[in-house]
C-alpha cells in the first residue's frame, strides 16, 4: 500500500510571454481550481511573492513547453528563467510537468461549455495551469514522480 500524499496545497503555473496562468489544489489535493492570471511584466516578482504568501504551497509545478516530439522548445529557456524567479521566493520543490496540448485542451473545454475564444481569453491560461496541476497530482497519487525536479 502506498503512503498517503502530503497534506497541503499545490500550485501550478502555465508560463507565457505575456500572461501566466495559475491554478491551485485544496490541501487534500482533491480539487484543482483556477486561481488567477498574472501579467509577465516588471511586477512579476512582486506578484509571485503575493501568490506564494497567500497559497503557501508544499510544491510548485511549472508547465514544460516541449515540442510534440518531446524535444525542448524555444520557450524552454524562458520557463527555466521563470523557475529561477520562483526559486527567489520559494525554497520547496519545483517540478516541470509536460504541458504539451494543455492550452489546446483548455480551449476545447471552453468550447464544450459554449465559450468563444474571445470570451475564454481571460481565463484560458488558468485552465491550462489547472490541467498541468491535474497531471502532476495524478502522477503523485499513483506513486510516480510528480515531474522533473528543478
Amino acid at each position: 500500500m502506498s503512503e498517503p500524499i502530503k497534506i497541503g496545497r499545490r500550485l501550478s503555473f502555465d508560463f507565457g510571454d505575456k500572461r501566466i496562468g495559475i491554478a491551485t489544489s485544496d490541501s487534500e489535493s482533491i480539487l484543482v481550481t483556477p486561481y488567477g492570471t498574472i501579467i509577465n511584466d516588471g511586477e512579476l516578482s512582486l506578484n509571485l511573492q503575493s501568490v506564494f504568501k497567500e497559497v503557501d504551497p508544499v510544491y510548485v509545478v511549472v508547465g514544460d513547453p516541449k515540442h510534440l516530439s518531446g524535444n525542448e522548445s524555444a520557450n524552454s529557456r524562458s520557463v527555466m528563467e521563470f523557475a529561477t524567479k520562483i526559486r527567489q521566493v520559494f525554497s520547496g520543490p519545483i517540478y516541470f510537468v509536460d504541458e504539451r496540448l494543455s492550452t489546446q485542451n483548455a480551449n476545447s473545454r471552453m468550447r464544450d461549455i459554449g465559450k468563444t475564444e474571445k470570451e475564454s481569453k481571460a481565463i484560458i491560461d488558468q485552465i491550462a495551469a489547472a490541467s498541468i496541476l491535474e497531471s502532476a497530482l495524478l502522477n503523485e497519487k499513483s506513486g510516480a514522480e510528480v515531474g522533473r525536479l528543478f
